[in-house]
């Protein structure tokens, strides 16, 4: 679980043509990566299909930074290797 970030890096750089280096733990998804709703959506089923998770809505709609999306998808790995 260690090279997640890294990974989630190069998924959401690689998928949405964003510089890596802009990919800090602060960085607002819409007004610092200007992602938007349909970006996201998109974003999302790259990311469940990368790590084989579910990704739902709900929990989605809290995710404000890439922090929050690494600390999602790490919930959501750690919770299917149990």
């Amino acid at each position: 679980m260690n090279d997640l970030e890294p990974r989630v890096r190069e998924l959401i750089s690689a998928h949405l043509d964003i510089d890596p280096d802009r990919l800090h733990p602060d960085a607002r998804l819409g007004e610092d990566l200007c992602i938007d709703s349909l970006a996201a959506i998109e974003l999302a089923l790259v990311l469940e299909d990368a790590f084989d998770i579910a990704l739902p809505d709900d929990e989605r709609e809290q995710v404000r930074t890439y922090d929050d999306v690494v600390s999602l998808v790490r919930r959501k790995v750690a919770a299917t290797a149990c």
